[in-house]
């Protein structure tokens, strides 16, 4: 019973519904989500944190960078029960731009990783970039 308590606590807040909709996307650095995300990165550590104990996600370290990606067991769930609100989730900007900016943040990866740290989305958009 104790996991579909924690499963409920990891879907019951809406920023992590968002970490785990990037999640869905690909697996991603700390910092990648801090700038697709447009979140502090003490914010998201605690809700990765709580996404962590549900054991949906499992982190790989790259370099100095640790890296999460859904589990294949929790994918599979995770992927089912964001169909069952694709609607809702379809027509949400906040959404919408997470997912724009995740796909414009991979897209900075070098060797399929990521080397730069957080703030790089917002330098890569300056004009004078």
């Amino acid at each position: 019973m104790n996991d579909v308590v924690l499963l409920g606590k990891a879907l019951a807040d809406p920023t992590r519904v968002r970490i785990l909709v990037a999640l869905m996307e690909s697996d991603l650095c700390v910092c990648e989500m801090v700038d697709a995300l447009e979140m502090g990165q003490s914010t998201l550590s605690s809700h990765l944190q709580t996404i962590r104990q549900a054991g949906l996600v499992e982190t790989t370290r790259r370099h100095k960078m640790v890296s999460y990606a859904l589990t294949a067991e929790s994918r599979p769930v995770v992927e089912t029960i964001l169909a069952s609100s694709a609607p809702a989730l379809k027509a949400d900007r906040r959404i919408a731009r997470d997912l724009q900016r995740t796909h414009t943040r991979i897209q900075l990866r070098t060797d399929g990783c990521c080397h730069l740290g957080p703030g790089q989305l917002d330098r890569s958009e300056e004009p004078n970039s």
